[in-house]
């Protein structure tokens, strides 16, 4: 269903040749994959400036909830690489918060990967 970015060169590449959204406190890097068949792969980027341990893994549990939601019951998110960052003040926000965010974010990046009709 979703798979996991690992290597450094999946980030590289995501660096280079993504497209980066960005909403307050949560960023959304995406470079779409060349092949239908790769799907979806995410990486959550917590730094410690959000908080403590329990705090950084609380949010990246609640991203993975959001984007595993959007993907289930959404099925227009295009495949491809995302990173998703957050910054300080994220911690203080709610899920409903974080998946209107996440939608916005996503509403762009189709507008920007959708062939012109």
């Amino acid at each position: 269903m979703i798979g996991r970015l690992h290597y450094k060169r999946d980030f590289d590449n995501l660096r280079i040749n993504g497209k980066q959204v960005k909403r307050r406190l949560i960023s959304v890097t995406f470079n779409p994959s060349d092949t239908c068949s790769d799907g979806v792969r995410v990486a959550f980027a917590v730094g410690r400036s959000v908080g403590g341990a329990v705090v950084r893994n609380r949010i990246k549990r609640r991203l993975r909830g959001v984007f595993i939601q959007m993907i289930t019951t959404n099925n227009s998110i295009p495949s491809g690489d995302y990173l998703i960052r957050v910054f300080p003040g994220v911690e203080k926000k709610s899920f409903v918060f974080l998946s209107e965010k996440l939608e916005e974010i996503f509403e762009d990046l189709r507008k920007d990967t959708d062939p012109i009709v």
